[in-house]
């Protein structure tokens, strides 16, 4: 049984050495910490507009007439 505020689960071997490759890149002392970091990058990046986005918005507001400059 895990700790109180743990589940404990199951990886395939491909996974475990990917995990491995982050806790060596990052700093990262357990399976735990890297697949930690892996969530919050993960995160983190959903969070953030990709340049073909803000392209997209660009274009959008570049296309919409400004109401401030209709007579």
């Amino acid at each position: 049984m895990p700790p109180d505020g743990y589940t404990t689960v199951t990886i395939s071997d491909s996974l475990a050495t990917k995990l491995t490759r982050i806790m060596a890149s990052h700093d990262r002392s357990s399976y735990a910490e890297a697949i930690e970091y892996a969530a919050d990058a993960t995160l983190a990046q959903e969070d953030e507009i990709t340049v073909q986005e803000l392209v997209q918005l660009l274009a959008e507001r570049i296309e919409k007439p400004n109401e401030t400059d209709l007579p």
